[in-house]
């Protein structure tokens, strides 16, 4: 981790109840070296860690990626394999279709990532910072659970 958020007394409930942004006006202070895309501890007014997340600058100051735990080894191949279940529990890909949303931000607990799914190929777009920065952790954990299937 790169840094911490500290958020004001009361702003904690949006995390507590997995919202996954964080605004600025929420947040009291910040320790460490806080650069646009940094991971970050999220903690309550009374020191309580709420999870973590990327940092950036602007209205949206936390894209949450973890609530209340810390990110696993395996945390991108975690969660692509999850939403990929998730794909397999509806039917994707069918006879009908080859062409489906791995990665659907947010949906997935991943904000700011979008992976597309076309006959084989995926497409990997980040929009937010933080995903950028990662974008190879999160290719190498794409490649490994297509891999496996």
């Amino acid at each position: 981790m790169q840094g911490k958020i500290i958020l004001k007394k009361g702003k904690e409930f949006s995390i507590e109840r997995f919202h996954p942004w964080l605004s600025w006006g929420a947040i009291r202070a910040t320790e460490g070296d806080l650069v646009d895309g940094a991971w970050v501890e999220v903690r309550s007014s009374k020191g309580r860690i709420l999870g973590f997340g990327h940092y950036q600058k602007g209205s949206i100051m936390v894209r949450m990626l973890t609530f209340a735990e810390q990110p696993a080894l395996d945390f991108w191949s975690e969660k692509i394999r999850t939403a990929l279940a998730v794909r397999k529990q509806v039917g994707l890909p069918s006879e009908n279709t080859n062409a489906f949303r791995i990665i659907h931000g947010e949906g997935d607990g991943l904000p700011g990532l979008i992976i597309d799914y076309y006959n084989g190929i995926a497409i990997v777009q980040a929009h937010s910072i933080g995903m950028h920065l990662d974008r190879m952790k999160v290719t190498a954990a794409l490649s490994g659970v297509l891999a496996d299937e």
